[in-house]
């Protein structure tokens, strides 16, 4: 009776043992999952900053006009952001006809740029 016992407490403390070890498995797995997804959103970040920088920098602090290939590099990073709604708004930028339209579309690009930070 005792060998029977002892048998059936082992194997109790065998199942446990296997429950707990699944349970840690999930967490590592969830771990790893959220920290791939912050990794995601500090690079995407990194990406808008790196564009709102440039746009400040090379349209909206400059004195002169914007050439090709400064619009280029923009585009270029724009659409490498992956984003419809930037690239929508980038494009009406682009587009404006004059400089009042051309201001108004700045401040909204700046608007979205700031509103896709992700924190």
């Amino acid at each position: 009776m005792q060998l029977s016992n002892k048998k059936s407490i082992l194997i109790v403390v065998f199942c446990l043992s296997l429950l707990c070890n699944a349970v840690l498995a999930l967490l590592l797995v969830n771990n790893v999952y959220a920290q791939n997804r912050a990794n995601q959103t500090q690079q995407l970040n990194l990406k808008i900053l790196s564009f709102t920088n440039v746009f400040i920098e090379q349209v909206l602090m400059s004195d002169k006009d914007v050439d090709f290939n400064t619009r280029l590099t923009l585009e270029t990073m724009v659409r490498n952001l992956n984003d419809q709604d930037i690239l929508d708004q980038w494009q009406s930028l682009t587009q404006a006809q004059d400089n009042r339209s051309a201001s108004v579309e700045a401040k909204k690009l700046l608007n979205v740029l700031v509103k896709k930070i992700s924190y």
